[in-house]
């Protein structure tokens, strides 16, 4: 059987747009050239995201209505340039023409007549306004970049969206609001219309009430009007419209094109004209009911399922969330109708302990009911066989695997559970279904990239069961038929012949099977009445009279992989292969205290375990909740997170393995890294790199031989990759040749005069990316500078056998250090750039002097440069004196004291920084990447108090007891930024200081995409409880405040379990003191420049020390 999506789509076109329409009248895409303007692409189950709503008014409330499309029962008709949608409501008649007009222009025309009813009506839109391929790939990304300014005009208000990252050389712009009527309502974000209780109930929240009138620029641009209050004494007749621009190079600064609009109006001959017959409108099936939520759980319920809980949360006295002693994740309803970002998990097969392994599968899902979705076996952009959810409110009820069961003999989706449960590799939701309870389980298999649904009645209750699975077989869905072949009782999901003979892995298919259990599959037809198929891409698989059953999906990237399933998997072996391989992965890590802390100890036990697993997505499975597409290794990320993680639990040969792998992607032409490029066969890279690339896995490689002493790495022969084309090169250099051609490039960017790099593309902060070419010569980043010593004083550490390039090295580093103190620390200020002028004097930015940006001072550099025991313990102390007075907030330090200079989204200075139209990610100041940063500075000068303290401050787990003004969100996910509650850049900039006295809410980001869990969890071992590894050395150098005191620490030290033993005393801190089983241990005392130094133990008396407990005495 072929899965393809069908042709019989209604297309209209005018000018350079095209309108397609499903079937059913629905929107599918309105396009312009490559530019999406809608967000969502329709499908004929659940139409559009977009529609128009008659509401009318009785003194009982608000009935709504939709006009448009499959859930309309209009009658749908069309003219040569008109689609028509007619029929009535109670006694009210309607027709909706939709034409499209010259100039870009398009309106919904509106036509009641009824007996004196008060209706007002509402209109709904998706919009993307950018490239399809960036809409596609991440809506909520681009939604970021949607400059929306709203208009009061002749007609009431107008909104304005501006797509203010260039698509290409374009801004692509569009215009909606109305004609004939007064629009007195708007909204922004779909937040706003849909509500957060629509991931249940499937029913817009707004249609009840009014429009909120504010401007929201969040992550789902959306677009609703509402209209005057009118009678319907007479027929009413009005418009709304939309008008779009390929590109609006200005900021919008006022509602333009009324002209053309009312031109383009009257030209439109609204009558009925000739029409061609009406099309069979698909009609949904009866046996299709309303979707399922679950009764909440009383208490008693609760306490029955989970007797034993930790780390509760709990809100106004409801219980909303905790963990159990099995590491596992529980979230009850209530929590999910709290938040916006929706509760999802990420679970895949375990990695292997040594090599990159691509042979994984990896699959998603939500609390709101998708099972599996953007499941894929190895490269998470190219091999998905289930599509992604788009949006954060269960919008598109097609995407991903999803369950109907029939119930009161209609088939309901499932939604909300009453609880939904995680571990690290599995979910499940608890329905309950009357006195019955279904449980639906999700899991990976530990050695097999295999994923498997599992469905199970409690009472042993038979039930029937429909489960549809969006295919996709590539990046996006819609784009690529789709082969399903029966085989010996197994599905088999195949790529288009086309499609194979571009794939590297021509094997690549995924395998379907219900061992044990009866089945029947067809496409979407049983879901109309003339059961006919519309959605190509649903794949609908029939259960029948089961109390419990079990669908395996296999990823296979070759043929010969594939083999029937003998017998259903056991969710409850899994977990337990799992759990022992975390235990071991983690090197046993447990903390204990009794007393205060206890809570925090349980906190961060939890943490080292989901922080685990959400690192290792991020390194072998490149991808998060809010980012799908990935599938690559950002240069500087896998260089920080993974590396950073497999040092500290002495994964060597992992470590070697991934190194090697990093160096194997230097470009040739270059010697530079790409920012990222993909770590399996597909020749896919970035073409483009910021200026700091180059030094990560420089530091990497110092970082790995002084952790390991494994010196022969620098004499591996090791390939290049070739920038046009991604393949890789014929020619192998040792990596220590790798490593002197990149400090050539180095070299190579100093500004001339100095030993300072340049900021070439940028640095670590994206958003300030440079705007004007001539910055990336003449700038220059102190952040970068401070780790290009850091890294280059390292190197000649590690390279001495190689006497003269250590030696050229060595006298390098001293010279930076020189340059970055005198040119780059003005009057006690570190500068966030310098730029060189050509005359040799130094315009200081991002610093008090600044007269450019307004920002006064950068954290990055203040941190980076005491890491890398650049300044004095003077300057040191005085970079922490400027980040508590400028730069620390209730919820952790912000990048910058103000963001930068928003107009419009017009850049002058910085690309990202001045474009961003949503107060979100890195535009928020507060990144948790240079939060923990700052934890590591901390630690670096002792600051014992502020490090155990900023721990919590950016720990998702109950942390509204460390940051009142915290809103709630995901536990067991690590968050990338902490987000002002502002709904605009404009209340950003101008309340900005509420972030500083706390009296604005803060949100949680991006989920689980990122270095930061590694890169928190190597903080919290290697610096705060102070135990990392050295060559042939244990290194003991914990900066722990006196609360901690009698805290124990188990850990795996070279292959034995020691537990440490802190004694803390509140004197002023002290060189470590050691003894075990009562004897008095030696070491040798390391320096540090801030504070007394750590001490070391020889590896070989580590491993002969009496007992398995070494006491640590700290400040006295």
């Amino acid at each position: 059987m072929i899965f393809k999506q069908q042709l019989n789509m209604i297309t209209l076109t005018r000018d350079d747009l095209s309108y397609t329409f499903l079937p059913t009248g629905d929107i599918f895409e309105f396009t312009h050239e490559s530019t999406l303007i809608n967000q969502f692409q329709g499908n004929p189950v659940e139409g559009s995201a977009n529609n128009i709503y008659l509401r009318v008014h009785t003194e009982e409330g608000i009935n709504s209505y939709p006009l448009l499309g499959i859930r309309s029962g209009s009658k749908l008709s069309r003219t040569d340039d008109k689609l028509i949608f007619e029929g009535s409501i109670e006694a009210i008649s309607y027709r909706v023409t939709f034409a499209p007009a010259r100039d870009g222009i398009w309106f919904w025309h509106i036509q009641l007549s009824g007996s004196g009813e008060t209706v007002d009506v509402v209109y709904g839109q998706d919009i993307g306004v950018a490239g399809k391929g960036g809409v596609l790939a991440n809506e909520l990304y681009m939604s970021q970049y949607l400059d929306h300014s709203i208009w009061e005009g002749t007609h009431g208000y107008a909104v304005c969206s501006r797509q203010n990252q260039p698509q290409g050389t374009d801004f692509p712009y569009l215009q909606q609001g109305a004609v004939g009527t007064r629009a007195v309502g708007y909204s922004t974000d779909g937040m706003q219309f849909f509500g957060v209780s629509y991931k249940g109930s499937y029913v817009p929240e707004v249609l009840s009430g009014n429009l909120q009138n504010r401007n929201y620029q969040y992550e789902l641009a959306y677009t609703a009007l509402q209209t005057e209050l009118m009678t319907l004494s007479a027929p009413a007749e009005f418009a709304f419209y939309g008008l779009f621009r390929p590109t609006h190079p200005a900021a919008v600064t006022e509602l333009e094109f009324q002209a053309e609009l009312q031109a383009a109006y009257d030209e439109i001959d609204w009558s009925a004209g000739e029409a061609v017959p009406g099309r069979d409108v698909p009609v949904l099936s009866t046996d299709i009911g309303a979707p399922y939520v679950s009764a909440q759980w009383t208490q008693a319920e609760i306490d029955a399922a989970y007797p034993n809980r930790k780390l509760e949360e709990i809100e106004n006295g409801e219980l909303l969330s905790f963990f159990t002693d099995e590491h596992v994740h529980v979230v009850l309803q209530p929590k999910e109708l709290l938040v916006e970002r929706p509760h999802g998990h990420i679970i895949t097969t375990l990695l292997d302990k040594s090599q990159v392994d691509n042979n994984l599968i990896s699959s998603t899902n939500y609390m709101y009911g998708i099972f599996n979705g953007q499941t894929v076996v190895g490269n998470t952009s190219f091999h998905k066989l289930l599509s992604t959810p788009r949006g954060l409110l269960n919008i598109q009820r097609n995407s991903g695997q999803r369950i109907y069961v029939r119930l009161d003999g209609v088939y309901r989706i499932l939604t909300l559970p009453a609880a939904y449960e995680m571990g690290v590799n599995f979910a499940k939701w608890h329905y309950q279904v009357e006195d019955d309870l279904l449980t639906v389980t999700v899991f990976t298999a530990a050695g097999q990239p295999d994923v498997a649904l599992q469905v199970q009645s409690k009472l042993g209750r038979a039930y029937d069961y429909l489960i549809t699975n969006q295919l996709v077989m590539g990046e996006h869905e819609f784009l690529h038929p789709v082969r399903v072949e029966a085989k010996d009782g197994i599905l088999q999901v195949l790529p288009d012949e086309a499609s194979v003979q571009q794939l590297p892995y021509p094997g690549l298919h995924f395998d379907i099977q219900l061992p044990g259990t009866a089945y029947t599959y067809s496409d979407d037809r049983m879901f109309y009445t003339d059961r006919q198929p519309r959605n190509g891409t649903l794949l609908t698989i029939s259960v029948s009279h089961s109390a419990g059953f079990q669908l395996v999906i296999q990823g296979r990237l070759t043929q010969a992989d594939s083999l029937p399933l003998l017998s259903p998997y056991t969710a409850e072996t899994e977990a337990a292969l799992y759990k022992g391989f975390y235990e071991t992965f983690t090197s046993g890590f447990q903390l204990q205290l009794e007393g205060a802390e206890q809570s925090r100890i349980d906190i961060l036990n939890e943490t080292v375990w989901w922080y685990t697993h959400n690192a290792m997505t991020h390194f072998i499975m490149p991808h998060g909740l809010e980012q799908p597409g990935g599938a690559a290794w950002g240069t500087r990320d896998v260089c920080q997170g993974p590396m950073e993680y497999f040092l500290m639990t002495q994964h060597y040969e992992l470590a070697r393995n991934v190194l090697l792998k990093i160096y194997s992607h230097q470009l040739w032409e270059s010697k530079e890294w790409p920012q990222w490029f993909m770590f399996d066969q597909h020749p896919v890279q970035a073409h483009e790199w910021h200026g700091d690339v180059v030094l990560w896995p420089l530091k990497c490689i110092s970082d790995y031989i002084m952790a390991t002493g494994d010196y022969s790495i620098l004499q591996e022969q090791v390939g290049y990759h070739h920038l046009a084309d991604a393949q890789p090169s014929q020619q192998t250099e040792t990596v220590l040749e790798h490593v002197k051609a990149a400090v050539e490039t180095i070299r190579e960017r100093f500004v001339p005069g100095t030993s300072l790099i340049n900021y070439a593309g940028g640095d670590w902060d994206d958003t300030l990316q440079p705007a004007d070419e001539a910055l990336k010569t003449k700038l220059v980043s102190a952040w970068t500078v401070a780790l290009a010593f850091q890294v280059i004083r390292n190197l000649s550490q590690v390279t001495e056998a190689d006497a003269e390039f250590s030696a050229s090295l060595a006298v390098m580093a001293e010279e930076m250090k020189e340059s970055f103190r005198t040119l780059l620390i003005k009057d006690g200020v570190i500068a966030g750039f310098a730029y060189f002028q050509e005359d040799g004097e130094i315009d200081y930015m991002l610093h008090p002097l600044d007269q450019q940006t307004g920002i006064k001072y950068r954290l990055l550099p203040m941190t980076r440069s005491i890491i890398a025991e650049l300044v004095t313990p003077e300057q040191a102390v005085a970079n922490f004196r400027l980040i508590d007075e400028h730069l620390n907030h209730p919820d952790g330090v912000r990048l910058m004291d103000r963001p930068a200079r928003y107009e419009g989204g017009v850049s002058t200075i910085f690309r990202r920084a001045e474009q961003a139209a949503s107060v979100g990610r890195e535009i928020s100041l507060q990144y948790v990447h240079a939060h923990i940063r700052y934890l590591e500075a901390s630690a670096k000068l002792g600051e014992a108090d502020r490090a155990w303290e900023g721990l919590f401050r950016i720990n998702p787990i109950n942390i509204r007891q460390s940051v009142p003004n915290a809103q709630l969100r995901q536990s067991n996910m690590y968050f990338s930024s902490s987000d002002g509650n502002f709904p605009d850049r404009y209340s950003y900039q101008q309340n900005f200081d509420q972030l500083r006295d706390g009296s604005v809410e803060v949100k949680g980001g991006w989920r689980l995409y990122s270095s930061g869990p590694g890169i928190y969890l190597n903080q919290l071992i290697s610096a705060i409880l102070g135990i990392r590894f050295s060559e042939e050395e244990l290194i003991i150098d914990p900066v722990l405040p006196a609360s901690l005191d009698g805290l124990r620490f188990t850990y795996e030290c070279f292959g034995r379990p020691l537990t440490f033993v802190y004694h803390i005393g509140s004197g002023p801190a002290r060189t470590p003191e050691l003894q075990a089983a009562g004897t008095a241990v030696t070491g040798q005392v390391l320096s540090n420049p801030y504070r007394p130094g750590a001490v070391s133990i020889a590896k070989n008396n580590l491993l002969t020390l009496p007992g398995d407990e070494l006491h640590i005495y700290l400040a006295q």
